[in-house]
C-alpha cells in the first residue's frame, strides 16, 4: 500500500482515557466519526492539528502506521504504553 505524501489530521484526547489519543482526518465532526468512536471517546478535546508526512517523527508509532490506519480504518487510536514503560511522575 502506498501512503500519501502528506495528510492533514486532528488529534484528540479525552479526560476519561488518560494517555490515549485519537487521530482523525482534519475537520471531521464527531457525528461523522467511524461507528462507535464517539461513544468510546466522549468529551473529545482537540489538542493538535498537523500536516502529517511519512517521515515525521512521532512519540509512540511511526507516521506511516498512523497514515495507513487513517486510510484503511478512518482513524488511529494511540493507546497508552504499559505501566512499566511510562515515565514516573515528578511529584
Amino acid at each position: 500500500m502506498t501512503v500519501p505524501a502528506e495528510m492533514e489530521v486532528d488529534v484528540f484526547k479525552t479526560p476519561q482515557r488518560p494517555h490515549t489519543f485519537l487521530y482523525l482526518p482534519k475537520d471531521l465532526h464527531p457525528e461523522d466519526w467511524p461507528e462507535g468512536l464517539a461513544a468510546i471517546f466522549s468529551e473529545p478535546q482537540k489538542i493538535l492539528s498537523l500536516l502529517l508526512t511519512p517521515d515525521q517523527p512521532l512519540a509512540m508509532q511511526t507516521a506511516v502506521e498512523v497514515i495507513s490506519a487513517l486510510e484503511t480504518q478512518g482513524y488511529f487510536l494511540q493507546m497508552p504504553p504499559p505501566l512499566h514503560e511510562r515515565e514516573p511522575s515528578i511529584c
